[in-house]
């Protein structure tokens, strides 16, 4: 009995000393994403689907057409045509430039040639063969030819200045007609894989609808919704492990950014003592393995971040 009494005062001594261990963990309920992100494409309001050149599950790069829309012909049309403009914008603009800069040139070597006259003039001034007339003929000439260079000088500005315009106005031209055509064709912004198609061939887009989703899953992200009174326990840098009933291990991965908005969870827990209004922050988990989360977008995972 004296020994059980020794190590009852033991331990009531050891729980009345101030404890100064933290948890080493901090656990958070997550949901996988691609590291792009996921990508609605709507295509262009009022347009009617023509056809979906895709399949969920394919790879597709920048640019690969990924549905045609009904204003898909007369998109590319205006691209054409607008290329067209361009492409004589251009030369036109260059061959004025050249006309203008070849006056200048012209101007230049005229107003070399007066001063030359005037100078052999003035140096002959005292013969009795040169009057007054033909002394001041040769100052106008020159005078003349100066102002026939400035003029020539400020058509050459004018001339770049115009040919800047547009040039620059044909070039938003074709800006706008080639997002046209890729709205049209619901070309594909990033190399990625067709998570989901919405879209059914004959459907008007109301922009309300994607036609499809789309993201690049070569590179797997965990989001995890952690608790606001243990958010500042966690930083990036620090070692992460998910699981998942669905999963056939264990994976990692490193926190990379921790949001600074607390807001409402969204992913609730299957535990039913679990609060399901709870105070969150976002936290970003870089996976070290894409497989086989690549095929597993939106799965509910159970995170634990090393502190």
């Amino acid at each position: 009995m004296k020994i059980f009494s020794l190590l009852r005062c033991a331990l009531l001594s050891l729980a009345l000393l101030p404890s100064f261990a933290t948890a080493a963990t901090v656990s958070a309920l997550g949901r996988v994403l691609p590291r792009s992100g996921i990508i609605d494409l709507y295509g262009v309001t009022g347009d009617t689907i023509q056809a979906i050149n895709v399949h969920e599950g394919d790879w597709v790069e920048p640019g690969q057409s990924l549905a045609t829309l009904s204003s898909a012909a007369s998109a590319r049309s205006r691209l054409q045509s607008a290329e067209a403009d361009l492409a004589d914008t251009r030369l036109s603009t260059a061959r004025d430039l050249q006309i203008a800069a070849d006056q200048v040139a012209t101007s230049e070597l005229e107003l070399k040639y007066a001063i030359n006259r005037q100078d052999r003039i003035m140096s002959a001034g005292n013969s009795e063969f040169i009057s007054p007339d033909q002394i001041e003929s040769r100052a106008l000439g020159k005078q003349q030819s100066e102002l026939k260079l400035a003029q020539a000088k400020q058509d050459l500005s004018r001339a770049r200045t115009d040919a800047r315009h547009a040039i620059r106005a044909a070039e938003t031209e074709v800006g706008a007609a080639r997002a046209a055509r890729a709205a049209a064709e619901a070309q594909a912004p990033i190399a990625g894989r067709i998570l989901k198609i919405r879209g059914r061939v004959g459907n008007q887009l109301n922009g309300r609808t994607e036609i499809l989703k789309l993201g690049d899953t070569r590179g797997m992200n965990v989001v995890a919704e952690v608790y606001e009174s243990e958010i500042l326990k966690v930083k990036p840098g620090q070692k992460a492990v998910i699981t998942s009933p669905a999963l056939p291990a264990p994976m990692s991965g490193v926190v990379t950014g921790v949001s600074p908005i607390v807001f409402r969870n969204t992913i609730e827990s299957m535990d039913p003592n679990a609060s399901t209004q709870a105070r969150v922050v976002e936290v970003v988990i870089s996976m070290d393995q894409a497989e086989p989360l690549d095929r597993l977008v939106f799965l509910q995972v159970n995170v634990t971040i090393d502190l």
